[in-house]
Protein backbone atom coordinates (compact mmCIF):
# COMPACT_ATOMS: atom_id res chain seq x y z
CA UNK A 1 0.00 0.00 0.00
CA UNK A 2 1.40 3.16 -1.08
CA UNK A 3 1.26 6.32 1.29
CA UNK A 4 -1.73 8.29 1.09
CA UNK A 5 -2.17 12.06 2.07
CA UNK A 6 -4.67 14.43 2.79
CA UNK A 7 -4.29 16.20 -0.68
CA UNK A 8 -5.00 12.30 -2.23
CA UNK A 9 -8.18 11.69 0.49
CA UNK A 10 -9.54 15.68 -0.72
CA UNK A 11 -9.02 14.90 -4.33
CA UNK A 12 -11.05 11.99 -4.13
CA UNK A 13 -14.15 13.24 -2.42
CA UNK A 14 -13.85 16.25 -4.70
CA UNK A 15 -13.82 13.88 -7.93
CA UNK A 16 -16.61 12.22 -5.93
CA UNK A 17 -19.19 15.45 -5.46
CA UNK A 18 -22.66 15.04 -7.46
CA UNK A 19 -22.87 17.12 -10.66
CA UNK A 20 -26.34 16.66 -11.74
CA UNK A 21 -28.67 19.11 -11.78
CA UNK A 22 -32.77 17.77 -11.52
CA UNK A 23 -34.52 19.98 -14.14
CA UNK A 24 -38.60 19.68 -13.11
CA UNK A 25 -40.23 21.79 -15.41
CA UNK A 26 -38.40 24.42 -18.91
CA UNK A 27 -40.41 27.88 -19.46
CA UNK A 28 -39.45 29.93 -22.33
CA UNK A 29 -37.57 33.31 -21.71
CA UNK A 30 -37.67 35.36 -24.98
CA UNK A 31 -35.05 33.62 -27.08
CA UNK A 32 -33.46 31.43 -24.43
CA UNK A 33 -34.97 28.71 -21.54
CA UNK A 34 -35.15 28.53 -17.45
CA UNK A 35 -34.79 25.48 -16.44
CA UNK A 36 -36.94 24.81 -13.11
CA UNK A 37 -35.01 23.10 -10.54
CA UNK A 38 -35.13 23.54 -6.37
CA UNK A 39 -31.45 23.29 -6.38
CA UNK A 40 -29.28 24.64 -8.56
CA UNK A 41 -25.70 23.78 -6.72
CA UNK A 42 -22.41 25.70 -7.87
CA UNK A 43 -24.19 27.39 -11.11
CA UNK A 44 -23.44 30.49 -11.86
CA UNK A 45 -23.12 33.11 -14.90
CA UNK A 46 -20.99 32.19 -17.73
CA UNK A 47 -20.58 28.88 -16.66
CA UNK A 48 -21.53 25.31 -18.81
CA UNK A 49 -24.42 22.73 -18.24
CA UNK A 50 -24.58 20.00 -19.93
CA UNK A 51 -23.01 21.85 -23.04
CA UNK A 52 -24.66 25.01 -22.76
CA UNK A 53 -23.68 28.65 -21.40
CA UNK A 54 -26.08 30.08 -18.72
CA UNK A 55 -27.15 33.24 -19.14
CA UNK A 56 -28.60 33.97 -15.59
CA UNK A 57 -29.67 31.81 -12.30
CA UNK A 58 -32.05 32.49 -9.48
CA UNK A 59 -30.32 30.35 -6.78
CA UNK A 60 -32.21 26.86 -6.15
CA UNK A 61 -34.66 28.12 -8.58
CA UNK A 62 -33.76 28.37 -12.10
CA UNK A 63 -30.89 28.16 -14.40
CA UNK A 64 -30.96 29.87 -18.03
CA UNK A 65 -29.46 29.04 -21.17
CA UNK A 66 -30.12 29.63 -24.97
CA UNK A 67 -30.81 26.87 -26.97
CA UNK A 68 -32.37 26.64 -30.64
CA UNK A 69 -34.98 23.80 -29.27
CA UNK A 70 -37.14 23.51 -26.11
CA UNK A 71 -35.01 21.40 -23.53
CA UNK A 72 -36.15 18.28 -21.69
CA UNK A 73 -36.97 17.96 -18.28
CA UNK A 74 -34.50 15.84 -16.35
CA UNK A 75 -31.04 15.42 -15.48
CA UNK A 76 -28.43 18.27 -16.62
CA UNK A 77 -24.71 17.89 -15.35
CA UNK A 78 -22.54 20.63 -14.20
CA UNK A 79 -19.09 21.14 -15.62
CA UNK A 80 -17.30 20.01 -12.34
CA UNK A 81 -15.26 22.28 -10.44
CA UNK A 82 -11.50 22.12 -10.52
CA UNK A 83 -9.08 21.39 -7.40
CA UNK A 84 -6.21 23.09 -6.41
CA UNK A 85 -3.83 22.31 -3.90
CA UNK A 86 -0.52 23.83 -2.28
CA UNK A 87 0.40 27.15 -1.18
CA UNK A 88 -0.82 30.49 -2.48
CA UNK A 89 1.99 31.34 -4.08
CA UNK A 90 2.37 28.16 -5.97
CA UNK A 91 -1.22 28.13 -6.57
CA UNK A 92 -1.19 31.42 -7.79
CA UNK A 93 1.66 30.68 -10.37
CA UNK A 94 -0.68 27.74 -11.52
CA UNK A 95 -4.05 29.78 -11.76
CA UNK A 96 -1.99 32.67 -13.80
CA UNK A 97 -1.07 30.08 -16.89
CA UNK A 98 -5.11 29.30 -17.19
CA UNK A 99 -6.38 32.55 -19.57
CA UNK A 100 -9.70 31.13 -19.58
CA UNK A 101 -11.79 31.20 -16.21
CA UNK A 102 -13.95 28.22 -17.14
CA UNK A 103 -10.92 26.31 -17.57
CA UNK A 104 -10.14 26.90 -13.54
CA UNK A 105 -13.38 28.35 -11.96
CA UNK A 106 -14.95 27.57 -9.85
CA UNK A 107 -12.47 25.62 -7.87
CA UNK A 108 -12.02 24.13 -4.79
CA UNK A 109 -8.00 24.81 -3.33
CA UNK A 110 -6.70 23.15 -0.50
CA UNK A 111 -4.50 25.52 1.29
CA UNK A 112 -0.68 23.41 2.27
CA UNK A 113 0.37 22.05 4.03
CA UNK A 114 -2.48 20.28 6.40
CA UNK A 115 -1.14 19.27 9.77
CA UNK A 116 -1.42 15.49 9.67
CA UNK A 117 -1.28 13.93 13.52
CA UNK A 118 -1.65 10.18 13.31
CA UNK A 119 -2.83 7.92 15.29
CA UNK A 120 -1.30 4.86 17.42
CA UNK A 121 -1.29 1.43 15.64
CA UNK A 122 -4.12 -0.33 17.62
CA UNK A 123 -6.71 3.09 16.48
CA UNK A 124 -8.95 2.59 13.28
CA UNK A 125 -7.49 5.91 12.53
CA UNK A 126 -4.82 6.63 10.40
CA UNK A 127 -4.55 10.21 10.32
CA UNK A 128 -6.34 13.50 11.21
CA UNK A 129 -5.71 16.48 9.44
CA UNK A 130 -6.83 20.60 10.10
CA UNK A 131 -7.64 21.62 6.86
CA UNK A 132 -8.28 24.84 5.00
CA UNK A 133 -10.25 24.26 1.72
CA UNK A 134 -12.02 27.34 -0.17
CA UNK A 135 -14.46 27.20 -2.74
CA UNK A 136 -13.97 29.92 -5.00
CA UNK A 137 -15.95 31.49 -8.27
CA UNK A 138 -15.32 35.14 -10.73
CA UNK A 139 -16.14 38.31 -8.59
CA UNK A 140 -16.28 41.41 -10.16
CA UNK A 141 -15.65 43.49 -6.63
CA UNK A 142 -15.42 46.95 -7.89
CA UNK A 143 -18.74 46.83 -9.39
CA UNK A 144 -21.45 44.51 -7.98
CA UNK A 145 -23.74 45.53 -5.43
CA UNK A 146 -24.05 43.32 -2.21
CA UNK A 147 -26.89 41.25 -3.38
CA UNK A 148 -25.44 40.74 -6.57
CA UNK A 149 -22.28 39.39 -5.13
CA UNK A 150 -24.42 36.96 -2.47
CA UNK A 151 -26.21 35.41 -5.17
CA UNK A 152 -23.81 35.16 -7.92
CA UNK A 153 -20.41 33.94 -5.82
CA UNK A 154 -21.47 33.86 -1.83
CA UNK A 155 -24.39 31.24 -2.25
CA UNK A 156 -23.25 29.37 -5.09
CA UNK A 157 -19.94 28.66 -3.68
CA UNK A 158 -21.31 27.41 -0.08
CA UNK A 159 -23.74 24.83 -2.10
CA UNK A 160 -20.79 23.49 -3.91
CA UNK A 161 -19.11 23.38 0.19
CA UNK A 162 -22.22 21.49 0.97
CA UNK A 163 -21.92 18.93 -1.73
CA UNK A 164 -18.18 18.44 -0.88
CA UNK A 165 -19.23 17.80 2.83
CA UNK A 166 -22.00 15.60 1.40
CA UNK A 167 -18.91 13.56 -0.47
CA UNK A 168 -16.84 13.85 2.03
CA UNK A 169 -19.43 12.06 4.58
CA UNK A 170 -19.94 8.75 2.24
CA UNK A 171 -16.28 8.74 1.44
CA UNK A 172 -14.65 5.53 2.59
CA UNK A 173 -11.90 6.82 4.15
CA UNK A 174 -13.76 9.42 6.49
CA UNK A 175 -14.49 8.20 10.13
CA UNK A 176 -17.78 9.38 9.47
CA UNK A 177 -18.65 7.32 13.01
CA UNK A 178 -16.85 10.56 14.82
CA UNK A 179 -18.40 13.90 14.72
CA UNK A 180 -16.83 16.15 12.37
CA UNK A 181 -17.22 20.06 13.04
CA UNK A 182 -16.23 23.07 10.52
CA UNK A 183 -16.53 26.67 10.08
CA UNK A 184 -17.72 28.71 7.27
CA UNK A 185 -16.00 31.93 6.42
CA UNK A 186 -17.23 34.05 3.33
CA UNK A 187 -14.99 36.00 1.48
CA UNK A 188 -15.76 39.25 -0.78
CA UNK A 189 -12.68 39.18 -2.66
CA UNK A 190 -10.42 36.02 -1.92
CA UNK A 191 -7.94 37.96 -4.18
CA UNK A 192 -6.98 40.13 -1.11
CA UNK A 193 -6.63 39.55 2.38
CA UNK A 194 -5.42 41.56 5.01
CA UNK A 195 -2.36 40.53 7.19
CA UNK A 196 -0.52 42.49 9.98
CA UNK A 197 -2.55 45.49 8.62
CA UNK A 198 -1.20 45.15 5.34
CA UNK A 199 -3.50 44.33 2.46
CA UNK A 200 -1.72 41.75 -0.06
CA UNK A 201 -2.73 40.16 -2.97
CA UNK A 202 -2.69 36.33 -3.02
CA UNK A 203 -4.38 35.43 -6.28
CA UNK A 204 -3.96 37.40 -9.45
CA UNK A 205 -7.64 36.66 -10.13
CA UNK A 206 -10.37 38.24 -8.39
CA UNK A 207 -12.69 35.40 -6.83
CA UNK A 208 -15.08 35.13 -4.10
CA UNK A 209 -16.54 32.51 -2.14
CA UNK A 210 -16.67 30.51 1.20
CA UNK A 211 -13.75 29.24 3.20
CA UNK A 212 -14.50 25.76 5.40
CA UNK A 213 -11.80 24.69 8.29
CA UNK A 214 -12.68 21.42 8.80
CA UNK A 215 -10.73 18.83 11.29
CA UNK A 216 -11.09 15.23 9.12
CA UNK A 217 -10.06 12.39 10.51
CA UNK A 218 -9.26 9.31 7.99
CA UNK A 219 -9.09 5.65 8.85
CA UNK A 220 -6.65 3.29 7.70
CA UNK A 221 -6.83 1.21 4.51
CA UNK A 222 -7.37 -2.47 5.71
CA UNK A 223 -7.83 -5.08 2.90
CA UNK A 224 -11.46 -4.51 2.49
CA UNK A 225 -10.62 -0.94 1.38
CA UNK A 226 -9.34 0.32 -1.67
CA UNK A 227 -7.33 3.94 -1.99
Amino acid sequence: MGLITTKDHIKNVVDAIDKTIVVNSVVADGSNWMLMTTNTKWATYGKVLSGKVIKAVVFNESITIASATEPTIGIYDLTAPFFYYGTFLETNSELIKVSSSNNKLPLIYLHMNAPERFADEESTIDFESDCAIYFLVDADPKNWLRSTHLEQAIKPMKSLCSEFIRSLFAYGRTNASNKITYVENDYANFGKVQWEGVKTQIFADNTSGTELLIKIPFNKCFSCCEN
